[in-house]
């Protein structure tokens, strides 16, 4: 039994009242008017989160036992983590009942007493209050425990407030620890974090096979802790939920795409709805704002999130005066995505054929070929689409006349080199010391491959090796109309864009795929153009785009590319 800071005054009333001491005694009125305490929905509450688990991943991976728990219980498919999409900032919203903005964690490498700023209220030790210590200070009898597999976990609260702590060395591990804790102690509240999925992602990336084996593999860790909380004989007065930090595209996460936002979010167990779909916004602090709540503690004032109440059989599904924007899953331009290459891509003299394909069953597509969101009147996709210039595509689902997916874009850039000036960029690779961070001193280093390519991008650029490289892309850019235009990298890891010898664009740093832009005013003609990037570890990605008079934004036009 542990004794937190909350209770110490009780101890000491009782302590003096022993002592033959005085204290009022409460009337029968004043107890009749005092706040009735809120129900206990359950008497366990276990969160098991899946580090990397993406919405794909459980659509598409073979997971029976999160087929049943979703068949069985309540479920959204499109919750969704906080920025940044790294695991530290997530895992600590989702126990901490807020955003980074008041817990304060924006890293992975985040520990108590090294921050950027202070959290906005304390817990206990430096520490944003958990739901350890909510419900350790309100309840010191229960017994609370927190098994981990990542150990960047265990620097996001304090251990003052578990009575088991565990950090397992794998995922068979961790499950292990977990499956043992219950059978022997039956906790009120417990978290398990998993981490070989996120594991998975970096290593093969999200969405080929071997990621969703390792989806597969989660889904049978969970199935035994299921099962011990049968042994356990506590089931039936149990709510799970499973849940995740981020998702993920390509090899990264801690970008901006819906794919590393959104996450799934599964409630099952004691009083909750069977194959109840939540069409309601859910956010990753609102996580433990539901546990506390089902477990019948206070929310402190101090969290952000709301519990998810919908999910309980006889509570009324709110009143909601707008959509969730991606309930309906948004249409499917082919050439489909790749990573975070948009749909569509570079097409070297020839033309494209663009198909659009609705996963939803319902509703009808309509599209735009200039950037625009399409409305009502947008045409009707009827059929493949021939694009013989760059084209910006949007597509959106209507249902009954209206708007209901977040709309797909495609990027389609048709290069014509039948033109007299030649095509195209120079590229110069390089091998950086182990553990890079930044880019480098390149006038100190020799390139290790060199050649040409029409895009300053990855996309079949032959690297001598996957991380700890760099690429210089070095041409000329020919512009028509003077104007102010402004360039964006989004890049994982850092890069920056020169216009001849001014540094434009500075997405320097070891990072996801975040954007950095900037402006420059330019006349008509040639002008010298410098992209350099670079790739720690992990996952890596790069896109260089341009706006300007007449240009909504986009790829740097190939046809405006030549060698120096």
């Amino acid at each position: 039994m542990k004794t937190s800071i909350r209770s110490l005054p009780l101890l000491l009333a009782l302590a003096a009242g022993l002592a033959g001491l005085s204290f009022p005694v409460t009337t029968l009125a004043q107890a009749a008017s005092a706040p009735a305490a809120t129900p206990r929905r359950a008497n366990h509450v276990i969160i098991i989160g899946v580090d990397g688990l993406s919405p794909d991943g459980v659509r598409t991976a073979d997971t029976p036992t999160l087929d049943q728990l979703m068949a069985q219980g309540a479920w959204s498919l499109h919750a969704r983590g906080v920025l940044p999409t790294t695991s530290g900032a997530n895992w600590a919203s989702m126990i901490g009942g807020a955003g980074p903005e008041q817990h304060g964690v924006t890293s992975n490498d985040w520990k108590v007493g090294e921050f950027n700023f202070p959290t906005s209220v304390t817990g206990s030790g430096g520490y944003f209050p958990s739901i350890f210590q909510v419900l350790t200070d309100q309840h010191p009898d229960w017994e609370i425990g927190s098994i981990y597999d990542w150990d960047g976990f265990g620097h996001l609260y304090d251990h003052q407030f578990v009575d088991y702590d565990a950090n397992g060395k794998d995922e068979d591990a961790t499950t292990a620890l977990a499956v043992d804790y219950i059978k022997a102690k039956r906790p009120a509240f417990l978290f398990v974090h998993l981490d070989h999925v996120d594991h998975a992602g970096h290593a093969y990336g999200h969405g080929t096979a071997k990621y969703y084996a390792a989806v597969t593999k989660a889904d049978g860790l969970i199935a035994q802790i299921r099962q011990a909380a049968a042994e356990a004989g506590i089931l039936d007065e149990t709510v799970f939920i499973i849940t995740s930090d981020h998702g993920g595209v390509g090899k990264g996460h801690g970008g901006e795409t819906l794919a590393e936002l959104e996450i799934p979010w599964i409630a099952y167990g004691k009083g909750v709805r069977a194959g109840q779909p939540l069409d309601l916004p859910i956010n990753t602090f609102d996580t433990p704002a539901t546990a506390v709540w089902l477990l019948g503690a206070d929310i402190p004032y101090a969290w952000l999130g709301r519990p998810v109440k919908p999910a309980l059989k006889g509570e009324p599904t709110p009143k909601q005066a707008y959509r969730t924007s991606s309930f309906y899953a948004s249409p499917v331009i082919t050439p489909v995505a790749v990573g975070n290459d948009p749909a569509g891509g570079l097409f070297v003299d020839q033309t494209a054929q663009m198909t659009i394909e609705n996963p939803n069953g319902v509703g009808e597509i309509r599209y735009t070929l200039d950037n625009a969101i399409p409305t009502a009147a947008s045409p009707l996709y009827d059929g493949p689409v021939e694009i013989r210039r760059n084209t910006l595509v949007r597509a959106t689902l209507f249902v009954d006349g209206q708007p209901v997916s977040i709309p797909a874009t495609g990027q389609f850039r048709i290069l014509d080199l039948q033109g007299s000036a030649p095509k195209g960029v120079a590229y110069s690779t390089y091998l950086l010391p182990e553990g890079a961070v930044r880019l480098p001193d390149f006038s100190r280093l020799t390139p290790t491959t060199s050649g040409m390519t029409y895009e300053m991008s990855l996309k079949d650029l032959p690297l001598p090796r996957d991380g700890d490289v760099a690429v210089v892309f070095e041409g000329v850019l020919t512009i028509a109309t003077p104007g102010t235009y402004h360039f964006s990298l989004a890049s994982d890891d850092g890069s920056k864009l020169y216009i001849g010898e001014r540094a434009v664009v500075d997405n320097d740093g070891d990072h996801g795929v975040i954007t950095a832009r900037g402006s420059i005013s330019l006349e008509a003609g040639r002008h010298p153009i410098r992209v350099e990037w670079f790739n720690g570890g992990g996952g890596a990605w790069l896109g260089a785009y341009f706006e300007g008079p007449g240009l909504p934004r986009q790829f740097i036009d190939p046809n405006l590319l030549s060698p120096r």
